[in-house]
């Protein structure tokens, strides 16, 4: 090789560290890039074989050459946000997002709640990438494992929905001595005065928050007192009597009675002698088989407005039409200890109307909903995208990756025991290392140094010969 070539093999030198070291210069200007996969640059030697030439001659390098870019996928630090929206893995896998035509892939978890149209709101990266989910089928997210990747929107505004059922667990105080009188609770109802019910005319009374199909809150109340028979105590359900639409009487606002039966260990065995107050005269039916819900509870009539409300009430125990028989519901049935009267579950499906206020993702990838009437739904869950072998992907641009033409990934739902999980509240940050960055830039720079070292120092040899010629 001749100084002619010598200077070209130094030129080779030079351009492959100018491309080294923008390389560098890419991961360092991405330090605060959420997600950013950095980058290092492949040399190879440049190679050829002269058959002219005897060896050693025959083997000339000519230099070095770039022989790849290769991306570096291993994880970021995760650091902390106050945005409930910020999304983080730790682990492996990859968010899926879209822009309506085309599926990328992202480990940015930047998301915002943004409004769309039809009054919904998407979660998407501040460049308008929408993240894809599955939804959940009726809130059950726990049990979704796959499914139509489709993007997660959820309303801005829900209308309020009517009260369709009441779960009332409750202990009554079965160390009270029994009553002497067998005078009912419809027998001591009177509308006609200021407080229908007054206080010492029963031993409990509980206030349950009721709802109509516009979101109007209204309150039932549950009143409760013990009979001359030692396990069983009565009950009398009625609301205000202002806000009963059957019209005027000493029972408005009464609207059921029953007893509730005890065994010998306190545990509830039966509803007996349910019966509906179909007037405020005072007219009592028995309910039917079919005044009872499909699970077996009885149900409540209530006209509000006029407004038809059916409410099942739970006690924790159901009637079993085809059995014709009571069935304790064991995980939240009422008791009857020798303790004091208290609610130990109480709980209602109607709600008034709400606002979107704020979300939470948990390690699952399961999206709860909040809103401003402190209704709470599961919506969807966040699928995690893995690649057997991360060369299929290749940059986009925007912190996101493409899948190579005829390359699908696997899709997982993320969890503790899955290859991922997902941090709500977190973003990962750049995997790029400042100081192995920095390294890499000093020694990019001496060879570069050395490289144009050799250009000069073979011009000045050429300069020398030529002027002893």
């Amino acid at each position: 090789m001749g100084l002619f070539g010598s200077i070209y093999v130094g030129k080779s030198g030079v351009s492959s560290m100018s491309y080294g070291i923008g390389v560098t210069a890419d991961n360092l200007a991405n330090l605060e890039s959420t997600g950013f996969r950095g980058s290092r640059p492949l040399f190879e030697d440049f190679f050829a074989r002269a058959t002219s030439e005897a060896p050693p001659y025959d083997q000339t390098g000519l230099g070095a050459r770039v022989k790849d870019i290769q991306i570096l996928y291993h994880g970021g630090p995760i650091k902390q946000t106050d945005q409930p929206s910020d999304l983080a893995i730790s682990g492996k896998g990859f968010f899926v997002v879209s822009d309506g035509q085309e599926i990328f892939f992202t480990r940015d978890g930047q998301f915002i709640p943004q409004k769309v149209e039809n009054d919904q709101i998407r979660l998407r990266l501040p460049t308008g990438y929408d993240l894809l989910g599955w939804l959940c089928p009726e809130g059950n997210c726990e049990d979704l494992t796959a499914g139509n990747l489709v993007p997660i929107e959820f309303p801005q505004h829900i209308s309020g929905q009517a009260t369709s059922k009441v779960i009332l667990q409750m202990n009554l105080d079965a160390g009270k001595p029994p009553e002497e009188s067998n005078l009912d609770l419809y027998d001591k109802w009177d509308a006609t005065q200021p407080i229908p019910l007054p206080q010492g005319a029963y031993d409990f009374k509980v206030a349950v928050p009721i709802f109509d199909s516009l979101g109007n809150r209204y309150k039932l109340n549950l009143y409760f007192d013990r009979t001359s028979e030692s396990r069983v105590f009565e009950f009398l359900a009625a609301v205000d009597p202002s806000l009963d639409s059957r019209g005027s009487g000493r029972w408005r606002g009464a609207l059921m009675s029953g007893k509730i039966r005890f065994g010998s260990l306190g545990q509830i065995k039966s509803l007996e002698e349910l019966t509906y107050i179909t007037d405020p005269t005072g007219t009592r039916v028995s309910l039917g088989p079919n005044d009872f819900s499909a699970e077996g509870f009885p149900l409540l009539n209530l006209n509000l407005d006029d407004q038809l409300l059916k409410i099942a009430l739970d006690f924790g125990i159901a009637f079993k039409q085809e059995e014709a028989s009571w069935q304790r519901l064991d995980d939240h049935a009422s008791t009857a200890f020798a303790s004091p009267y208290a609610v130990i579950n109480q709980s209602s499906d109607g709600y008034p109307p709400g606002d979107f206020e704020t979300l939470s993702i948990d390690e699952k990838g399961i999206i709860n909903v909040v809103y401003t009437n402190q209704k709470s739904f599961s919506l969807a869950r966040i699928p995690l995208a893995l690649f057997g072998d991360l060369d299929l992907l290749e940059r986009a641009g925007a912190n996101l990756f493409k899948a190579r033409k005829n390359t699908t990934p696997q899709f997982f739902a993320p969890g503790r025991n899955a290859p991922g999980a997902i941090f709500g509240g977190a973003l990962e940050q750049s995997n790029v290392d400042i100081a192995n960055e920095m390294i890499h830039l000093i020694t990019f720079q001496r060879t570069f140094q050395s490289n144009a070292r050799i250009i000069t120092t073979a011009d000045q040899m050429l300069e020398d010969f030529l002027r002893q010629v």
